[in-house]
């Protein structure tokens, strides 16, 4: 029995006239948006997004918005209007189903560019049509495509790119960097440059959580690493959170996770860990998770033989068969945040340590989280045997090393290319562990800041190293563009890496990444 149901109410293509710049809508019911062909540009009366095809708009009842024309060509947009419905009462004489709206996306989310077949399922259903009194079949071939067409466009990334203001997304970095100091509603709205009232709404309407709501939870989320990882007091801790003493903690910890500090300290080591990330941390210290998702099996295929029997959880939104498995504790990145239904219905099941991903470099992650769960001593041998790892691989390039050669990793995306920082997709190994350099283009505008850096292809010139680790990440991977790879070789030796090995880089991945890595350069140097 599904715990979550979302149920097609009305869509199809909108008609637009050849003469028609514009169409204004409002939205009486959950509501996606998507060009089939052509582009738009969506306009709220405050801001405006640009939408292209395989990329999905998600909007919110009551919103109005009008959908500008954004080229020659006249877009074919599709509209689906939706409702979705959670399990309220399940026994032997009734199942009932209550609308709920609480694990949808904050209004205004945009999808990352979603594969091929979700286009072919819009299609599919644009041309069957809901009929509740046609063909029984016709009817249940469209809900089974509807319900494969929400599961892809809620959970086929986790990383959902949010489209928000500037001015938003300045409030929540200054939360997240400033959360121990005393943060005020109107000191935030000044930075965003809002009035107070306005800034409320606008940080509710595209976050999801009120700006007291989210800020309590960064400061939680903080308290319980505290907790598990120091022998610090409630007081201490306290302080070092933000909240004024040990009481208020108390209050405010008991009020978002059912207990106290205390009894959070004091619970048993967790033995069934639910991993919604982190997984290839967990494995390096000795513990395989009892539940993960999709997104993390599909870009952890360097941990596959060890996740095949692992249950997988529908983005983290299947509570009932994530109920059923019992963990007593839950790993999810601080990103769920942006779903904030999601981060809700995992604190119902079980204990939840929100941990920011990508933020820690992988050895400083796998000392905390072996803090967090009592495997210090784990931790301890793993890094070891990691840096025993290293130096053999050092040895292995020494020539190179020595030679000052210069090395760095790119994601050649469709809309331009991602150079990483030491945080992921393997980039430590090549930095820090083998200690080869980056261009000095990349060290000054990746490194020094400490944050990944987008380009545009014709900037790519400038940040080329004598070894390039290039994870294709476009959506089709066609020939098309590979005159990019073709400019990379007239100035380096190009490595061509799988972003399913690559996407995640924290323990036994970052382990195997440094065999293939090193085995890469190896081959460069032979050839």
């Amino acid at each position: 029995m599904e715990a979550t149901l979302h149920v097609w109410k009305e869509g199809g293509i909108m008609q637009w006239e050849s003469t028609q710049p514009s169409i204004e809508i409002t939205c009486f019911a959950p509501t996606i948006l998507t060009p089939m062909t052509g582009r738009i540009r969506v306009n709220d009366g405050k801001k405006t997004l640009q939408l292209e095809s395989m990329r999905m708009l998600f909007l919110r009842p009551g919103d109005s918005v009008t959908l500008v024309r954004d080229g020659a060509e006249l877009p074919a947009v599709c509209r689906i209007c939706f409702e979705s419905y959670r399990l309220a009462q399940h026994d032997d004489d009734t199942i009932m189903y209550r609308n709920d709206r609480s694990g949808l996306p904050a209004s205004g989310w945009i999808t990352n560019k979603l594969p091929y077949r979700a286009t072919v399922l819009v299609n599919e259903l644009v041309r069957l049509q809901a009929n509740p009194s046609g063909h029984t079949a016709k009817a249940e071939r469209h809900h089974h495509l509807f319900k494969e067409l929400m599961q892809l466009v809620l959970h086929y990334e986790t990383t959902p790119e949010l489209d928000w203001e500037p001015s938003i997304h300045r409030a929540i970095t200054y939360i997240d960097e400033n959360y121990r100091s005393p943060i005020t509603r109107s000191e935030l709205a000044r930075l965003a440059g809002f009035h107070t009232s306005y800034f409320s709404t606008m940080f509710a309407k595209k976050l999801g959580w009120g700006y007291s709501e989210y800020l309590n939870r960064v400061r939680i989320d903080r308290a319980k690493e505290h907790l598990l990882a120091s022998t610090m007091t409630i007081n201490e801790i306290a302080l070092e959170v933000g909240y004024s003493n040990g009481e208020y903690l108390s209050r405010k910890f008991k009020q978002l996770t059912g207990m106290s500090p205390g009894e959070f300290r004091s619970r048993p080591a967790s033995k069934k860990i639910a991993a919604f990330q982190f997984a290839g941390v967990l494995l390096a210290l000795g513990v395989t998770p009892v539940a993960t998702d999709a997104e993390l099996v599909r870009g952890s295929l360097l941990l596959q033989e060890e996740l095949r029997d692992v249950p997988i959880i529908k983005g983290a939104y299947d509570d009932e068969q994530l109920g059923k498995l019992k963990p007593d504790l839950i790993l999810a990145p601080t990103y769920f945040y942006h779903t904030p239904g999601r981060m809700k219905q995992l604190e119902k099941i079980a204990p939840v340590l929100a941990l920011e991903w990508a933020k820690l470099d992988p050895l400083a992650e796998m000392q905390l989280i072996g803090k967090l769960i009592g495997r210090e001593s784990e931790a301890q041998r793993w890094l070891t045997k990691y840096q025993a790892q290293v130096d053999e691989a050092r040895q292995s390039l020494r020539a190179l090393i020595d030679r000052g050669e210069t090395a760095a990793v790119y994601e050649w995306r469709s809309d331009g290319i991602f150079i990483w920082d030491k945080t992921a997709r393997g980039a430590f190994n090549l930095y820090e562990a083998l200690g080869i350099r980056p261009p000095e283009t990349v060290r000054r505008d990746v490194l020094v800041p400490g944050k990944h850096l987008w380009i545009t292809e014709d900037r790519l010139p400038d940040y080329m190293a004598d070894h390039m680790f290039v994870i294709d990440a476009r959506d089709d991977q066609s020939d098309e563009g590979e005159h990019v790879l073709a400019s990379m070789h007239g100035k380096g030796r190009v490595y061509r890496l799988s972003l399913n090995e690559f996407w995640s880089s924290g323990g036994l991945a970052l382990e195997r990444q440094l065999r293939i890595q090193t085995n890469c350069l190896i081959a460069g140097e032979s050839e």
